[in-house]
């Protein structure tokens, strides 16, 4: 027997023992038969059984409406299942299962998944407004920082081409092919071309050389220019607009050996020359001045210009073939004071603040 069904049977039980519907136990010494009996009256209500409108009493009204409050009693818990999904709705994570009653508030943190961010939720909600509910929460791989792969000259090393930048998830893989620039092979790279995308940023360096150098080396020696010899901002490049003088000694950085037989030497930043009218010879004897002979300027008053490299300095001197005194960039206007060509055939100018530069840096305006 249910426990609904006992509270019933007990209740009902009361009601049949109401001290209205009693009767009297008759005495036994028959003094009874003798006395006058007054008529009964109808027994009514007790004060502590109120009668309900319809005139029943309200241990009868209780009765009726028992059942029914127990029941919503009994159906008043509720359960939400919550699911943890990614954009694929592959499972992340163990389902939560939530219980409580319904109406009240639902109190649960959504699980944190490594590398995944919540980005939508189905079937939301902050109450339990049903017996049973499902809740889906979302989630997205987090995206993970750059791989950058830079192009680099192994020999001068310049960058030759644009940056090339993949993004992509965290812990999703990344891959490089090989830089594809034309006249230029792969000799190594910092690191491999695969990998997986992590919450760091990663650099990739390839290193590439010339099609055309078959080798290069690091060199520091000395030579001679056997005729005046143009100068170029590579080999086989685009020549400077000046020459440097036949025997002028130059000290040499990197000597290069190309696929058609040539030589070229580097003689500091972007100055090369053809080994073919070149020797290499000694370092020049620094010859002891013991007293400067005078340096005399032929005067003249002219505006000009700086004309190197774009974006760089080069140096001033206190005289021709002196001291280095300062620094003076590309593009700089100018105002020449006096010219003089030293015993090497060299040209150099006095600029207005008495420092001396090489003429063949100057562009007269």
């Amino acid at each position: 027997m249910t426990f609904l069904d006992q509270l019933l049977k007990l209740m009902t039980k009361n009601q049949s023992q109401s001290p209205s519907r009693s009767k009297k136990t008759a005495p036994t010494d028959g003094s009874a038969l003798k006395a006058k009996q007054p008529p009964l009256k109808s027994a009514e209500p007790l004060p502590d059984s109120p009668v309900a409108e319809d005139g029943s009493s309200q241990t009868e009204a209780v009765s009726q409406h028992a059942p029914s409050k127990l029941a919503e009693s009994q159906a008043a818990s509720a359960v939400m299942l919550v699911l943890y999904m990614d954009d694929q709705n592959h499972s992340l994570a163990k389902p939560q299962w939530l219980t409580g009653r319904l109406g009240e508030k639902i109190h649960f943190a959504p699980r944190k998944i490594d590398h995944y961010l919540l980005f939508h939720v189905i079937g939301f909600t902050t109450v339990f407004a049903s017996p049973y509910r499902i809740m889906t929460l979302q989630y997205t791989r987090k995206l993970g920082h750059p791989v950058i792969m830079y192009a680099v000259d192994y020999d001068t090393r310049e960058m030759v081409a644009s940056p090339v930048i993949q993004t992509g998830a965290v812990n999703q893989p990344f891959a490089f092919s090989k830089a594809a620039i034309d006249g230029y092979h792969l000799i190594k790279a910092s690191r491999p071309l695969t990998g997986h995308f992590t919450d760091q940023a990663q650099t990739i360096v390839v290193l590439l050389r010339r099609d055309t150098w078959t080798s290069v080396q690091q060199i520091n020696i000395f030579v001679r220019l056997l005729d005046s010899t143009p100068v170029l901002n590579q080999p086989d490049g685009q020549p400077h607009r000046y020459e440097f003088p036949k025997d002028s000694v130059w000290r040499a950085f990197v000597r290069v050996n190309t696929k058609n037989g040539e030589t070229w030497f580097n003689l500091g930043g972007p100055q090369w020359i053809n080994g073919k009218d070149v020797t290499e010879t000694n370092r020049p004897v620094n010859l002891q001045i013991t007293q400067r002979q005078p340096v005399k300027f032929k005067p003249m008053d002219q505006a000009a210009v700086i004309d190197f490299v774009a974006g760089r300095s080069l140096h001033t001197y206190d005289r021709p073939n002196g001291q280095a005194i300062k620094l003076i960039a590309d593009g700089t206007p100018i105002q020449l004071t006096g010219e003089y060509t030293d015993e090497n055939q060299l040209r150099w100018y006095r600029l207005a603040d008495d420092a001396v530069i090489r003429a063949q840096y100057v562009k007269i305006q």
